[in-house]
């Protein structure tokens, strides 16, 4: 009788965390630079007299996990492995993603005697230009509006800093009842509240903007009710030129945490753990199916 064909793994195709409760998916990573299921043992020695060899050794517990690089980052990936929640926002011609909030004093976002919105403008979708935005009462009329970066000035009309505070208006824009004034060259608008207008001097209010978009994720993460869901994940390897599948069933586990690097020219290539815990209904911590074709 021959030897039979070496089984070999090569390569990887796919990770897929799924839900225990109910095993559907949260999703699919294919991005993926590898993935590596570690299994080691710590031990107890025993030593005795004047040899310096271990007489006995047994396995005291069991390390596992499952490390990966990835290489793509979906929503559902901050929400297993951060605990964050995610919201989003649907395809829209230029928006406010994350409306104006006072950031120091109460007096800039009012509805009556502040401005009451900041939205765009119809008919100047191509004008807005993607940040965070930081409006800052120069008297109790007036506002300089500040950008955060920089990184879509050249979007539509273009715009650039007045000064090394990041101001864009080049003069005070006055606040008037009920009426919209525009930030220059941005798309945005801002309206006055329905009253006499009134608001403190330095006080700043601060609102999100998104350009032409088929969506945004707003990821927030360290909320004090964050939790890191316990989940499964079917990893694949690749597929072998000669058919043969290599299946990772993780059937409990927990995520710990990823870095996001920001690196001069560079992509973001975070490394996952992942570590496997006991199921006391499958009564084990993975399984493995390996398929040879036929």
């Amino acid at each position: 009788m021959a030897l039979s064909e070496n089984r070999i793994i090569f390569g990887i195709h796919s990770i897929t965390p799924y839900q225990r409760a109910d095993r559907m998916p949260y999703g699919v990573m294919k991005v993926i630079g590898g993935g590596t299921l570690s299994l080691s043992a710590e031990f107890e020695d025993l030593f005795g007299g004047s040899n310096k060899f271990a007489w006995a050794s047994e396995a005291k517990t069991i390390s596992s996990e499952f490390t990966a690089s990835v290489k793509a980052l979906p929503d559902f990936l901050f929400e297993v492995f951060l605990g964050a929640s995610v919201a989003t926002t649907s395809t829209a011609n230029g928006s406010v993603t994350e409306a104006l909030t006072n950031a120091k004093g109460t007096s800039v976002l009012s509805a009556t005697t502040g401005i009451a919105t900041a939205t765009v403008k119809s008919g100047s979708e191509d004008d807005v230009k993607d940040g965070i935005y930081v409006v800052k009462a120069a008297s109790t009329t007036t506002v300089d509006v500040y950008i955060l970066s920089d990184i879509q000035f050249t979007r539509g009309t273009d715009i650039s800093y007045e000064n090394d505070a990041l101001k864009v208006t080049s003069s005070a824009l006055t606040i008037t009842t009920s009426t919209a004034v525009t930030i220059p060259n941005t798309g945005i608008e801002l309206t006055g509240g329905s009253g006499t207008i009134g608001m403190t001097a330095d006080d700043t209010a601060y609102f999100k903007v998104s350009s032409n978009h088929e969506g945004v994720s707003t990821i927030t993460i360290g909320e004090s009710t964050a939790t890191f869901p316990e989940h499964g994940q079917a990893c694949y390897a690749a597929k072998r030129s000669n058919g043969d599948l290599f299946e990772i069933d993780i059937l409990k586990a927990v995520g710990s945490g990823f870095p996001i690097g920001l690196e001069e020219t560079v992509f973001s290539i975070p490394e996952l753990t992942t570590k496997l815990l006991y199921d006391s209904v499958a009564n084990a911590v993975a399984k493995i199916r390996a398929t040879k074709a036929a």
